[in-house]
């Protein structure tokens, strides 16, 4: 799923949980790992409710987990994704509803992972044992520091990759083919110089500078807040990254900060003839670029893989069957049913024994017949997988409207970071 600005709510959920763990103490299990399949012994159904959102999870699998389990009644409520989705699922861990058995997280599960007291730990329930089937950076985000709890299985990846118009680039005489950009386009600096030939023989440019300073961090060991909380975005890492759009966008080879309707438009028409992004933006290129059928691939991207995106399932501490909702849970995220979700609706499984099985193969016509997923399946096993924190959508936000100035409002680049890392730091300290 794709990522949302969501730095308000969860800074709101974390308010939420603290004043809801001060006065709540942590309900007991009330089964193990050893007991029978369902609570009471009887061949009587219990009820599990799950939340999930439209594409987070295979609608086929939910039904074949109704006939794998029949003793239980898995009631899968389908909720509106992005902020509405964590919007209620705050409320009803701050104590304000009822809530589900199973639940479905997207990228900000790791901001969940400070109060894991109100998920069941999945290692208590066999986890460990299936470990090995996932892509270990995804299976970290669902896990604390010290590897002691797990609040969440993995379902899909979204790893970034370098989409491009072949044509264009083979006309600009550059590297055109994924194996060429691959060998050839291995850093930043190498991105940079081949964007200038484009442009100067095509005309055509990039995405944005915002585009590729979020795709730089993407790619980077270290993100904004270190393991101990402390800000480090305005250190060295980051100012490169910013430094690498602003020389980018000086040098003309990045499109204008616009909407993305003229983002889409520049795409159809040949003004962008490139850029970095997730698996999922597969569909927004097919959608947003119409015209352009059978010009695209993607590659290995330059300077490394980032990720931005992908899900994971959870277990609720209130529920009263964790053994028999942890079965349904490593069900519905096995990777054979995580390939069954890739062939519905794309969403890169997490599971890389699946890989090379012929049916991910995915030639794309849109693609020039591309095997999209060989490309997606090389660069999620290779994802850089920087610490989490719940305000790092604050940092991005704020940095990402600073750059937005400096193209949009002709602002000074060195004055414009400045500035921002002020703002940022007074908000940090509300």
């Amino acid at each position: 799923m794709k990522l949302k600005n969501m730095s308000s709510i969860l800074l709101a959920l974390c308010l939420a949980l603290v004043v809801s763990a001060c006065g709540q103490n942590d309900p007991a299990p009330s089964s193990n790992p050893s007991s029978p399949a369902n609570e009471s012994g009887s061949n009587d159904k219990i009820t599990l409710k799950m939340w999930y959102w439209n594409g987070a999870i295979s609608d086929s699998t939910i039904e074949a987990a109704k006939t794998k389990f029949p003793n239980i009644d898995l009631q899968a409520e389908k909720l509106p994704s992005g902020g509405d989705f964590l919007t209620k699922l705050t409320t009803t861990l701050s104590g304000g509803g009822g809530g589900p058995d199973i639940v479905t997280m997207d990228s900000w599960i790791s901001t969940m992972l400070t109060y894991n007291d109100k998920f069941v730990n999945m290692y208590d329930y066999g986890a460990r044992d299936i470990q090995s089937q996932y892509l270990d950076w995804k299976w970290k985000i669902g896990a604390t520091e010290d590897d002691s709890y797990l609040i969440g299985l993995p379902i899909d990846v979204a790893p970034v990759v370098l989409y491009y118009r072949a044509d264009l680039f083979k006309e600009a005489g550059v590297a055109s083919t994924p194996e060429e950009i691959k060998a050839q386009v291995k850093t930043i600096d190498d991105y940079l110089a081949l964007l200038k030939q484009v442009k100067e023989k095509t005309g055509s440019q990039s995405g944005t500078l915002v585009d590729l300073f979020r795709s730089i961090m993407g790619q980077s060991s270290e993100n904004y807040f270190d393991l101990e909380g402390n800000y480090i975005g305005d250190k060295e890492h980051v100012k490169a990254a910013w430094d690498a759009s602003v020389k980018a966008y000086q040098e003309g080879v990045t499109f204008p900060y616009t909407s993305d309707s003229e983002k889409n438009a520049a795409m159809n028409n040949g003004k962008i003839s490139s850029f970095t992004g997730a698996s999922w933006a597969v569909g927004d290129v097919i959608s947003g670029a119409p015209d352009t059928s059978g010009k695209w691939n993607i590659a290995y991207p330059p300077g490394g893989v980032g990720n931005q995106g992908g899900s994971a399932m959870g277990i609720l501490k209130s529920t009263k069957y964790p053994k028999e909702a942890f079965e349904v849970v490593k069900f519905l995220v096995s990777p054979e049913n995580l390939l069954a979700g890739y062939k519905e609706f794309g969403n890169y499984p997490s599971t890389p024994e699946i890989y090379d099985k012929p049916e991910m193969v995915n030639e794309s016509e849109f693609f020039g017949g591309q095997n999209l997923s060989s490309v997606f399946g090389e660069a999620a096993k290779d994802v850089q997988n920087a610490h989490k924190d719940s305000r790092d959508e604050l940092v991005i936000n704020a940095l990402s409207a600073a750059l937005g100035s400096v193209d949009a409002q002709k602002k000074d680049p060195e004055q414009t970071w400045i500035e921002a890392q002020k703002q940022i730091k007074r908000q940090l300290e509300r």
